[in-house]
């Protein structure tokens, strides 16, 4: 009998579906005021030949290797306990901090359409109010995914394919608006210059943009999830692919916007600019509601993708003994990391008690955790090419090593850019100090527990003992 899992089309689902959420309808003005129309089409481009590298790198390495937990798992196989510590400590930040960030988009897009959810302040922090009836919908969401969640990978999997086919249909309704009814006029600047040279505003772009192209990865951490009649290579297909499709699709969403109004007058529209600015040049609630449903389908595939990814990833990093082996257990029936899903959904629920202002630190500490993922995947990369030259590849990234030196020159360059303070993209102090907390908490973790439970050894099941199905 074959296991019943996920498949090509739903692996892309939960990979697209992580990348695209709310994000594009607050940041696209931003791009666009950074570096002009043109430069943030052309901001689009570096980034995504500056990450296409490292989905190279994940196709291969996922397609090859039979090792569940993602990042980490790879990191450990190829380089050793304590690099995968950090690659797997560093990528639970991640997880554990974008999941509230995401849940209180939610109310953001229902205030759109009903304004007296802004009502009720429970207090202030940061700057932000924080209103009851937004953390209520924030909890609602956190409650229904998890639940998704719990009961099993394969339901979770195909809703998140349903929602993601349903909200590139939405994307129709804001690119008609853009085209049709605005003027490619509102496009100039296609350059901006006022604060220097355009390679100035680009490279500001370019920082933004590289952490909305996250959600190809977790591909690599919900394999074991597949079905058993998959064909590998496919997933390094969708894994490639998901990182062309995204870039690809905020190009034209950057297009389409530089036609609707120019990004100096969308900057003051508030906290959906995109939408407020479809809304005024329509004339019409029609369009503007059509995207905000496409949108709030962002925000819930981008939740269940993540959450779905990371339940796996802690639930790996605890089996291997990185962690207290407790977040490794399993649901008798339905066989799904149960007490690592409701431990997220908790984290989540606090998370969103302390609104956008508080959270908005911590969301760059993220994209640090991420791009430490890279780094470590990329480097594994290259370690096994040299001490595996022979090892069967489904999928193989083009250029072979020349390509996994690539991504790991590339990463290397952005996670220093990050840490190393005075770049366009390095962290603030508070930024700074939560780094140096979590190391630190992870140093006294690895010292007291992880070190002594943890083999140096890692197996793996190579996929000629899969029976893997290759075209």
């Amino acid at each position: 009998m074959k296991k019943k899992g996920m498949t090509t089309t739903d692996f892309f689902g939960l990979a697209f579906g992580s990348m695209i959420g709310i994000g594009w309808v607050i940041s696209v003005p931003q791009w666009m005021a950074s570096a002009g129309s043109l430069g943030a089409i052309i901001a689009l481009a570096v980034t995504i030949l500056l990450v296409i590298p490292i989905g190279f790198v994940y196709g291969e390495l996922t397609s090859s290797l039979k090792l569940s937990g993602g990042e980490f798992a790879y990191t450990h196989y190829a380089l050793g306990k304590w690099p995968a510590f950090i690659c797997g400590w560093f990528l639970i930040l991640g997880y554990l901090i974008i999941l509230p960030w995401v849940a209180i988009s939610v109310p953001l897009l229902f205030a759109y359409v009903f304004p007296l959810l802004n009502s009720y302040p429970l207090y202030t922090l940061m700057g932000q109010v924080v209103y009851l009836p937004h953390i209520l919908l924030s909890l609602a969401m956190i409650f229904g995914l998890s639940w998704l969640n719990y009961r099993g990978a394969t339901l979770s999997a195909r809703f998140q394919t349903i929602a993601t086919a349903m909200m590139l249909v939405t994307f129709l309704a804001f690119l008609g608006g853009g085209f049709f009814l605005g003027d490619p006029q509102n496009a100039a600047p296609l350059l901006q210059t006022e604060n220097g040279h355009a390679f100035n505003g680009i490279i500001l772009a370019v920082s933004s943009i590289l952490f909305f192209m996250n959600g190809f990865d977790t591909v690599s951490k919900t394999v074991d999830e597949a079905e058993a009649s998959i064909n590998y290579k496919n997933l390094g297909k969708v894994t490639v692919g998901t990182i062309l499709l995204g870039g690809g699709l905020y190009m034209v969403i950057v297009l389409a916007s530089a036609f609707l109004m120019p990004a100096s007058e969308m900057g003051e529209m508030g906290a959906l600019p995109l939408i407020h600015a479809l809304e005024a040049r329509s004339g019409s609630m029609l369009l503007p509601l059509i995207v905000v449903f496409g949108v709030l389908l962002g925000v819930i595939t981008t939740f269940n993708g993540f959450l779905l990814a990371g339940s796996r990833l802690i639930q790996s990093f605890a089996a291997r003994g990185f962690i207290p082996k407790g977040f490794a257990a399993k649901h008798t029936r339905y066989k799904t990391p149960h007490k690592t899903v409701w431990a997220m959904a908790a984290f989540s629920i606090v998370g969103t008690l302390f609104g956008s202002g508080a959270l908005l630190p911590l969301v760059i500490m993220g994209g640090i955790a991420f791009l430490i993922a890279w780094f470590c995947m990329a480097f594994a990369a290259v370690t096994i090419r040299l001490k595996q030259p022979h090892l069967q590849k489904p999928y193989k990234m083009p250029g072979g090593i020349y390509m996994a030196y690539a991504a790991t020159f590339f990463s290397a360059v952005l996670l220093a850019a990050m840490l190393i303070p005075g770049t366009p993209i390095s962290m603030g102090m508070t930024e700074y100090i939560l780094f140096f907390i979590w190391l630190a908490a992870g140093a006294v973790l690895y010292v007291c527990y992880t070190r002594r439970s943890v083999p140096n050894k890692v197996e793996v099941t190579h996929l000629e003992d899969k029976g893997v199905h290759q075209a």
